[in-house]
């Protein structure tokens, strides 16, 4: 048989006060006189009282609750992010509501209801999605503190990395090795706004290719709807169907390029030999397929983000804006550039 927990009722009931005091009391918030705080925290320990989130709302209006607001809880990206989020909110004595908006079941994706997260939660952090200014009126109705992650969200404080520049990077790699016809493939979600990672970084492509006079036309460009690898293996499949002259592939997402990956040894095309893959992310299973990444610190961008709401929190209005540094890892998925 467990041990049956104790409730704040109880506590008050034999402390003689009220339920409120009994919360101020255990969580040595103000406005307890000495006596009564002593007596009450007595009775608690007598009982075996453990205080809750509930009990301590009762005193201090806080829910100590943190909502993550994201399209989706399964790809790498999202889980590291909230996995992230969540241990470092446990380290404040926070907890996490968890809030996904797929993108991907209809046409578009529902809109964000408040509703869902209001007197539930302490500040809201919005990971990878692009709110329209309906949306962001709704998320302001929340009134509590907002942080983005990964989308620049104008009025916003936002965490993330330089998208442009790591696309960059990776289409100057592949530039150095000799790679003149380049494909590039990415996910379709929130295409349609420049703030989006999935916009900046095919908008990166385009201007590297461009810089050195080489072609970045629409049929180099293989979108899919969401950036998976069962997404990569078919949109690299569309791709060298249309173009066979490729040598090189550029993904938007280290998923994408492990499916392009598979897709290629399918046709018995050897990646890295004849043809080069490189991705962005710095997947945890980038090493086993031998993928060239361009690795962003996803971890450590959730982690700031979530030390940003909590500073505001407590009262930091400061809009911030904090770019963490991508890093290029080589790996055998790119090589120099051979013609087949």
């Amino acid at each position: 048989m467990g041990t049956k927990k104790v409730r704040i009722e109880e506590v008050a009931s034999k402390a003689h006060v009220s339920t409120a005091t009994v919360s101020r009391a255990v969580r040595g918030l103000p406005g307890v006189g000495k006596a009564t705080c002593a007596h009450v925290l007595q009775v608690a320990a007598e009982l075996g009282y453990t205080p809750s989130h509930s009990a301590a709302s009762l005193a201090s209006g806080s829910m100590h609750t943190v909502g993550l607001v994201l399209p989706d809880a399964s790809r790498w990206f999202f889980a590291n992010a909230i996995e992230a989020a969540e241990r470092t909110l446990r380290e404040h004595d926070y907890d996490a509501l968890v809030y996904t908006l797929p993108d991907y079941y209809d046409v578009g994706r529902k809109t964000f209801d408040p509703e869902v997260l209001r007197s539930k939660v302490d500040a809201v952090v919005v990971l990878s999605l692009f709110f329209d200014d309906h949306e962001v009126d709704l998320l302001r109705s929340l009134n509590v503190p907002v942080a983005f992650l990964s989308v620049d969200q104008p009025g916003f404080s936002c965490v993330g990395i330089d998208d442009e520049l790591a696309m960059t990077k990776a289409c100057e790699h592949l530039i150095g090795l000799g790679h003149k016809v380049i494909g590039h493939l990415s996910g379709m979600t929130n295409d349609k706004c420049p703030n989006a990672p999935t916009q900046r970084r095919r908008d990166a492509w385009r201007n590297a290719l461009r810089d050195h006079n080489l072609e970045f036309s629409e049929s180099l460009d293989s979108p899919s709807d969401i950036m998976t690898a069962r997404n990569g293996f078919t949109a690299a499949n569309v791709l060298l169907d249309r173009r066979p002259d490729v040598t090189a592939i550029v993904s938007s997402s280290d998923e994408m390029a492990m499916g392009a990956i598979q897709a290629l040894r399918s046709r018995g095309i050897e990646p890295g030999r004849q043809v080069s893959v490189v991705g962005i992310d710095g997947n945890d299973l980038a090493f086993a397929f031998g993928l060239t990444s361009v690795e962003q610190p996803v971890r450590r961008e959730s982690r700031r983000a979530i030390e940003l709401l909590l500073q505001a929190i407590d009262g930091d209005e400061e809009v911030h804006k904090e770019v963490f540094d991508t890093n290029l890892v080589v790996r055998s998925s790119s090589g120099q550039v051979m013609y087949r």
